[in-house]
């Protein structure tokens, strides 16, 4: 009986261990099957009746399951129900130690697993189960049974290290997918000047709003805090900043070879600071033209922002060119370990259609779901603004979305997969940065404007009806714009003039047309792209470009001006 136990045992070890490497449900239940019928022969020969009962049953077992694709009967939910009942019915009359219920209990355990169609959970879960039968092997002396086990749960994390290897190198090389292949032609749209507005607002202003403007001005001298471009850099540009935890966290783009914005030239790079020893900055570059992602070589870097995924996660998001084609990616950052994650695209999402956030991912998925498009041309950009949205029960960040002239509002559960929301039904001059800020049930929206145009506009969406407001055209040097909720009041911020101007225009909610200029000012250097956000103190911080050089964030008081 010694060497039937020991012939049969071999034979349920290579069974089982053949498992493991099997791929699909049917290879798994079969490898399964041969392996119930020699541990039966086995656990009878050397008296181990508790771990002959769960094979037993599961000879039954495996005919009905490898059967479930053919016949409907052996589909049915009673089936696993059944075989469970019955191996633990069998072994109250067997049972007379604890350590008997260990195959049962495992047994049961596998008859979920092997209904479940996941071969991978099965593997996975069929650790404890090999640990739950090493164990009663010890028990009773099955000394094949315990290097069976010890194979097997060997055999198992072996297959598990390959697969998530082949994952994690496949996620490494496959971060793009393809576009969804419409056959609708995509339907463009004419960009013109606005023919009908509620209101424009001049950047002539009288002589208190620039009286305040210059104490503006001067505060926002006095209070630097610092530069964050890197020494080295021969051009920084469009800069987003928050402060955790007394860091202050920057983004922008850099020029480190030539002194010029040429994407072909660029980095995408974040920056870090304790608010206490401003001096001591961490730069870590994200991307840079040359650089490898997945199987594709970047050829232009451009437009860098940052966005705040949850207490303890930033992502670093940037637009690159590879093969013609420019795309959005991310980067988590972890700012508790100050560490990475892996890089990803971001999604666009139009209706059902999700395509990779890319110049052509835009127009395939605006294409199939009869959306008419302005022009669009060079890069694409999200703007880093966040705003938020409470839609059953899911939590969306509200941002500005612009390729060249076409301009729209996006929505994310997630900074990953932007959904498309809208664009102005109205015909303008809309171009590149489009500033937005959801309140309540209306999204509040500014862009700039084609280049020979004086005005930008201000406008709003109102999610609930689908309906825009008349636009108010603020006299602008076609700059990006930056909205800031500020005591409950929504306050624009945008350059009237020329670069070297700031003016900041508090939003009547109910009535854009009653929106007023609070302060016009001169600064002391150019301001290019000012981002406003908290500091650490409830009070305000501007970051912005100067002359293309210097990444720059100073603070100020806003409840100075708005008295």
């Amino acid at each position: 009986m010694q060497i039937v136990s020991i012939i049969f045992g071999v034979g349920a070890m290579l069974a089982l261990f053949s498992i493991y490497q099997q791929k699909t449900r049917k290879g798994i239940i079969l490898s399964k099957l041969s392996a119930d019928v020699c541990w039966v022969i086995h656990y009878l020969c050397i008296g181990g009746i508790a771990g002959a009962i769960p094979n037993f049953v599961g000879i039954f077992r495996e005919l009905v399951f490898v059967n479930r694709k053919k016949h409907k009967l052996a589909d049915h939910i009673l089936w696993p129900i059944l075989f469970i009942l019955i191996n633990f019915g069998l072994a109250i009359g067997t049972f007379h130690s604890a350590f008997n219920i260990l195959p049962i209990a495992a047994s049961a355990l596998v008859t979920v697993l092997l209904w479940i169609d996941n071969p991978l959970f099965t593997k996975i879960l069929s650790i404890p189960v090999c640990a739950s039968f090493m164990i009663y092997d010890i028990y009773v002396g099955s000394y094949i049974g315990i290097v069976n086990e010890a194979v097997s749960i060997l055999s198992i994390l072996i297959f598990l290290i390959k697969y998530f290897l082949k994952r994690r190198n496949e996620k490494m090389t496959n971060i793009f997918s393809a576009d969804f292949k419409t056959k609708k032609e995509l339907k463009t749209s004419a960009g013109a000047p606005i023919a009908d507005v509620a209101k424009r607002i001049s950047a002539d202003v009288d002589g208190v709003l620039i009286k305040k403007g210059d104490t503006f001005a001067q505060e926002i001298t006095d209070l630097i805090i610092s530069n964050f471009e890197k020494p080295g850099d021969k051009m920084a540009h469009v800069s987003t900043f928050i402060v955790i935890d007394d860091t202050i966290y920057m983004t922008y783009y850099a020029n480190t070879k030539e002194p010029s914005e040429d994407p072909k030239n660029q980095t995408a790079r974040l920056v870090w600071a304790p608010v206490d020893d401003i001096d001591n900055k961490t730069y870590i570059d994200l991307q840079t033209t040359g650089d490898t992602v997945g199987d594709k070589t970047i050829d232009m870097v451009y437009d860098t922002i940052l966005m705040r995924k949850d207490e303890n996660t930033l992502y670093v998001m940037w637009t690159a060119r590879t093969e013609e084609n420019y795309y959005r990616f991310y980067c988590p950052f972890d700012v508790r370990r100050k560490s990475f994650g892996e890089i990803g695209v971001n999604r666009f999402k139009v209706g059902d259609i999700v395509n990779d956030l890319s110049a052509s991912g835009i127009r395939s998925a605006l294409a199939e779901n009869d959306v008419p498009i302005k022009r669009t041309y060079s890069d694409i950009g999200i703007m880093q603004k966040q705003s938020y949205r409470m839609e059953n029960g899911v939590n969306y960040c509200y941002s500005g979305l612009y390729s060249g002239d076409f301009t729209c509002i996006i929505k994310s559960r997630d900074l990953i997969t932007w959904e498309y929301v809208s664009q102005p039904d109205f015909i303008n001059d809309s171009k590149w940065e489009n500033a937005t800020y959801v309140l309540g049930d209306k999204v509040y929206y500014f862009v700039r404007q084609q280049d020979t145009n004086k005005c930008g506009f201000l406008t709003a969406y109102h999610l609930l009806t689908d309906t825009w407001d008349k636009p108010v055209e603020i006299e602008d040097c076609q700059s990006r714009g930056d909205f800031i909720l500020y005591r409950g009041a929504l306050y624009l911020f945008h350059a009237p003039i020329d670069r070297e101007h700031i003016g900041i225009v508090k939003i009547n909610l109910e009535d854009l047309s009653k929106s007023e200029v609070i302060l016009q000012a001169k600064m002391h250097t150019s301001c290019f792209y000012p981002f406003i956000q908290y500091y650490n103190d409830n009070e305000l911080a501007m970051s912005y470009t100067v002359a293309r050089k210097h990444i720059r964030l100073a603070r100020f008081t806003l409840s100075k001006y708005i008295g």
